[in-house]
Order: C-alpha cells, then sequence, then structure tokens
C-alpha cells in the first residue's frame, strides 16, 4: 500500500495504517498488524514508503 503501483500512487500513510486496522483479524493476521502499525506509529518522517 505505501508502494507506488502501475494503476494508483502511494497510499497516505494514515490511510495505510487505517486499512491495516480495519482488516486485522481478517485479511491481516492480529499479531503482524500489531507490529506494522507499531511501526507506522514510530515512523514520524514516514520514510517506510517508496520515495
Amino acid at each position: 500500500m505505501a508502494s507506488n503501483r502501475s494503476y494508483r500512487r502511494a497510499l497516505p500513510q494514515n490511510v495505510v495504517r487505517a486499512e491495516i486496522e480495519k482488516d486485522r483479524g481478517t485479511q491481516f493476521d492480529p499479531e503482524i498488524a500489531e507490529l506494522m502499525t507499531a511501526m507506522i506509529d514510530a515512523d514520524k518522517e514516514y520514510q517506510m514508503r517508496e520515495a
């Protein structure tokens, strides 16, 4: 979601986080989702996205 694709640009960090939270336990493993949201919260400068 945080990478550019041929059909769309990288999504903003708040949108990526919201999608992970929304799909936690269904599309995303709850433990992995927790780790990912923690990483997103720690990445204040949004360095994990594709530049």
